[in-house]
C-alpha cells in the first residue's frame, strides 16, 4: 500500500531531476491569468540587467516632439543610467514645446539612479544628487527627477514598466510563433497620467472615464520586452483643462533588450558629486540682489535654483521678497491675487539700485513667483454686505531675468 501511494510522487519528481530545466516561461504562463503580470515583473528582474528605451511622444501638425530616455539598468544593484532628451522639429508649436521643456530644461541630460537617490548631469558638470533629504526639503518641485528613483518594477522608474504590474489581464494573450505573448489591457486614465511631467498633471479629478489601451509583450521566458499605450483619453482630459490644445496625439512606449548583458556602473568613483541639499535653494529664501541660475538642476523651474555670484553666469537676480495681505468688503472679483503681488513688486523694483539694470543685462520689467491664497468669510447671518469679507494673501519673490 505504501509503495502505491508514493509512486505518483516519484513519477512527478522524475521530470524535474537534477540538470533538467523547467519549460520556458513556466514561472509566468503556468500561473492564473490575473497573476501573470506581477510574475513577469519578477522574472524580468531575475534577468539581472537590461537595456531600455522609454518614450513619450506628443504629435502635432508641425511634427512630433519626443521625450526619450535611453540607457541600461542593473536590477540586482538597483542602479541605472540613461541619456534623456527632448527632440522636436522647428515646426513643432512653440507654446506646448515651452511646457515640455519644463521636464527637460537643458534639452539633454544624463540621469543615474541608485536605490532612492537620483543623479543629474549636464555635459561635463558634476553630478547633482537628489536624495530623500533633498526631496523632503524641496518637495513637489523635484518630482520630475525624483520620480525616476529605483522602484519595485525597475531601477529606472517613471515608465510603463511601473504600470504593467498594476494592471490585471482579463483576456488570454495572443501567442506568437516565437513563444512570446501579446496582451491587451485597460488602464485608468489617472494612472496613465502618472507618466506625464508634473506640470501637465493638472486634470486633478477630471481625468474622465474612458480607459487607456495598453499593449504588453512578454517573451518566451515571460520577461517584459515592450509596452505601448495610446494616451488619447489623457490628452482629452488635458484639452478640457485648456492644456496642449495644439497637440493631437499622445503615446507612450517602453522596450527592453540585452537581458543579462554586462552594464557599466552609473558613474565612476572619481567623478565629482554635489548634494542638492548643499548647493540649491528655494528662490523665496534669497535676499535682494542675490543672483542664481536655474541651469544644471534638471528641474526646469524657477522655484529651485543654484545661488551664484552675480559676476558668474546666471538667469535671475532677486529684487526682493514681498507679502500680500489685503481684506476687501463683500465678494469682489479679485482674481488669484497676482495683480496685488505685482503692485508690491513694482515698488521693490523702483527702489532697486540703478546699476542692476545698467548695460541692458536684464529684460524690461520684472517677474513674480508665488502661491496666492484667496478666501471668503461669510457673516453669521449669511447676508452679503453684513460682515462678508474677501481676503487675499500670499508670499512672492520679485526678480529680474536675463535679456534674450
Amino acid at each position: 500500500m505504501t509503495a502505491l501511494l508514493s509512486l505518483p510522487a516519484l513519477v512527478g519528481t522524475a521530470g524535474c531531476g537534477a540538470g533538467e530545466k523547467a519549460p520556458a516561461g513556466e514561472a509566468v504562463y503556468a500561473l492564473p491569468l490575473a497573476e501573470q503580470f506581477q510574475a513577469a515583473t519578477d522574472v524580468t528582474r531575475e534577468a539581472g540587467t537590461a537595456a531600455f528605451v522609454s518614450t513619450l511622444t506628443y504629435g502635432a501638425a508641425g511634427g512630433d516632439a519626443v521625450q526619450r530616455a535611453r540607457g541600461s539598468q542593473d536590477y540586482g544593484r538597483g542602479t541605472s543610467r540613461a541619456d534623456v532628451a527632448l527632440d522636436a522639429p522647428r515646426t513643432f508649436p512653440e507654446g506646448p514645446l515651452g511646457l515640455l521643456r519644463g521636464a527637460a530644461p537643458e534639452g539633454r541630460q544624463v540621469l543615474a539612479t541608485e536605490d532612492d537617490d537620483v543623479y543629474v548631469r549636464h555635459g561635463r558638470s558634476a553630478w547633482l544628487k537628489y536624495g530623500p533629504e533633498a526631496v523632503s526639503r524641496f518637495g513637489e518641485a523635484t518630482a520630475d527627477v525624483a520620480g525616476h528613483a529605483a522602484g519595485d518594477a525597475a531601477p529606472y522608474s517613471g515608465t510603463l514598466a511601473d504600470l504593467v504590474p498594476r494592471t490585471i489581464p482579463r483576456e488570454a494573450p495572443e501567442r506568437r510563433a516565437d513563444g512570446s505573448r501579446v496582451y491587451r489591457v485597460d488602464l485608468l486614465p489617472e494612472v496613465a497620467g502618472e507618466l506625464l511631467p508634473r506640470h501637465l498633471r493638472g486634470a486633478g479629478d477630471a481625468w474622465g472615464t474612458e480607459s487607456v489601451g495598453l499593449t504588453v509583450r512578454l517573451d518566451a521566458d515571460g520577461r517584459l520586452t515592450s509596452a505601448s499605450a495610446d494616451l488619447a483619453p489623457v490628452l482629452a482630459a488635458l484639452h478640457d483643462q485648456g492644456m496642449l490644445p495644439e497637440v493631437k496625439r499622445l503615446r507612450a512606449t517602453y522596450e527592453l533588450t540585452a537581458f543579462g548583458k554586462p552594464v557599466k556602473r552609473p558613474f565612476a568613483d572619481d567623478e565629482p558629486v554635489e548634494d542638492a541639499v548643499e548647493v540649491l535653494a528655494t528662490v523665496d529664501t534669497l535676499t535682494p540682489g542675490r543672483c542664481a541660475t536655474t541651469g544644471g538642476t534638471g528641474l526646469g523651474t524657477e522655484e529651485i535654483v543654484r545661488p551664484v555670484d552675480c559676476a558668474d553666469r546666471h538667469d535671475i537676480r532677486v529684487l526682493g521678497q514681498v507679502e500680500v495681505d489685503r481684506v476687501f468688503p463683500g465678494q469682489p472679483d479679485v482674481g488669484n491675487g497676482g495683480r496685488y503681488a505685482k503692485e508690491e513688486c513694482r515698488s521693490v523694483d523702483a527702489a532697486a539700485p540703478e546699476d542692476w539694470r545698467r548695460g541692458g543685462r536684464y529684460a524690461d520689467g520684472f517677474s513674480v513667483l508665488g502661491e496666492p491664497e484667496v478666501s471668503v468669510s461669510v457673516a453669521m447671518d449669511g447676508e452679503p454686505g453684513n460682515g462678508t469679507e474677501t481676503t487675499v494673501k500670499g508670499s512672492y519673490t520679485c526678480f529680474l531675468t536675463l535679456a534674450r
